[in-house]
């Protein structure tokens, strides 16, 4: 019994740790799923994506109150955009489609970079349409399963 278990936690804990901590794309994408990876060579597509603009306030660490909080601008996409986010092959995918349409936060896209933070705050909660370079989550801290920048992953 005691040796089942050590077998099962064993692989409870290989699981857990390859899907935080991806050390590459082929460690992190699903069934070996290579629909998003970027061919070598082709540019990083720009994008337009639409949804609400909504802000999320976040603990830095939820066991040390003391980091404060972070702000983490997100649009909440439209069923297009979401098809986009979906579909849009980035330079390092650390996600398939179905992962990301599986993840808690699948329909919403934090935005990353030099968006002019003081548009946003002036557009929270409106329908919005902005443009950047998708981008893969591949750490717990980032809030999103696909995220979008203003400037290419590799510039």
């Amino acid at each position: 019994m005691q040796n089942g278990f050590v077998r099962w936690f064993a692989s409870f804990l290989l699981c857990f740790c390859s899907s935080t901590f991806c050390f590459s794309e082929e460690d992190c994408l699903w069934e070996g799923d290579t629909s998003l990876v970027l061919p070598t060579g082709e540019p990083e597509h720009l994008v337009s994506m639409t949804g609400e603009l909504a802000l999320r306030i976040l603990d830095r660490d939820s066991e040390n109150p003391e980091l404060g909080t972070v702000d983490r601008f997100v649009i909440k996409m439209d069923a297009e955009s979401f098809e986009v986010a979906c579909s849009t092959p980035v330079r390092s995918a650390f996600h398939s489609p179905e992962s990301i349409r599986e993840s808690l936060r699948c329909q919403e896209l934090e935005l990353t970079g030099d968006f002019d933070e003081e548009w946003l705050r002036e557009h929270l909660g409106q329908t919005v349409t902005l443009s950047g370079y998708l981008w893969h989550a591949h750490t717990h801290h980032h809030y999103t399963p696909v995220m979008m920048d203003t400037d290419p992953w590799f510039k």
